[in-house]
């Protein structure tokens, strides 16, 4: 009797450790996903930097918050819309390989992207009212957000190892990140504008393209191998 009951506690802290370990898994991955997201330089970055630059910490602030509540929204309408297809159920292995496609060519883009730093002085970029609301739409009205954020929720929810929790985790890490690294390039706007230079803006574009590869890749990889 007590030999079961202490083979039923170490069968109960191996389980404990094992879900503890793949939790530190999916934050670490959500934190890793999160800075390759921060390193995109599309309309939301150049607009954080000039808004913080020509109307202030406040107003740059208010921009990276209705970008954090409009990835969040649309990471909840991704998830609803992915749990409630039976298509996705039936055909994992198709979803898993036309997600991890999808990532790939978007990592793909973003290595042979050509961004010119002019782009950070051009005066119509800078947002003058309504900041949070406008941070909102720049985000949700641009249709690449909503897919790219389709395919990393097909990729993620679909991992074998990854529970509800688990997915939570990492999107919960991925949007604190994110917001975070924001919060920064406000913070720092005057700095990041002198630093930026076409060397600077080819080494970010070619970072957050190898990660989003190497997100795909894995995902492939499980299924083709």
């Amino acid at each position: 009797s007590n030999l079961h009951k202490m083979a039923h506690l170490l069968v109960e802290g191996l389980r404990h450790n094992v879900l503890f370990c793949s939790m530190i898994q999916a934050i670490l991955s959500g934190i890793t996903f999160g800075l390759a997201l921060a390193c995109l330089l599309g309309p939301v970055f150049f607009t954080l930097l000039q808004t913080s630059l020509q109307e202030g910490l406040r107003s740059g602030v208010h921009v990276a918050a209705g970008v954090l509540v409009s990835d969040s929204l649309l990471i909840v309408i991704c998830l609803l819309f992915t749990s409630q297809l039976e298509l996705m159920n039936a055909h994992k292995d198709t979803m898993r390989l036309v997600g991890g496609a999808v990532l790939v060519v978007f990592g793909l883009v973003q290595v042979f992207k050509k961004t010119k730093v002019k782009e950070v002085q051009d005066q119509k970029k800078a947002l003058h009212a309504q900041y949070m609301f406008k941070g909102f739409l720049l985000n949700t009205l641009n249709p690449m957000v909503l897919i790219f954020w389709l395919s990393v929720v097909g990729v993620v929810s679909l991992r074998e190892e990854y529970s509800s929790v688990h997915v939570a985790a990492f999107f919960i890490s991925v949007l604190i990140t994110v917001f975070s690294t924001d919060l920064l390039k406000c913070f720092g706007a005057h700095r990041l504008k002198r630093v930026l230079n076409d060397k600077v803006i080819h080494r970010l574009n070619l970072f957050t393209g190898v990660v989003l590869i190497g997100f795909g890749a894995e995902m492939l990889l499980r299924e083709l191998l």
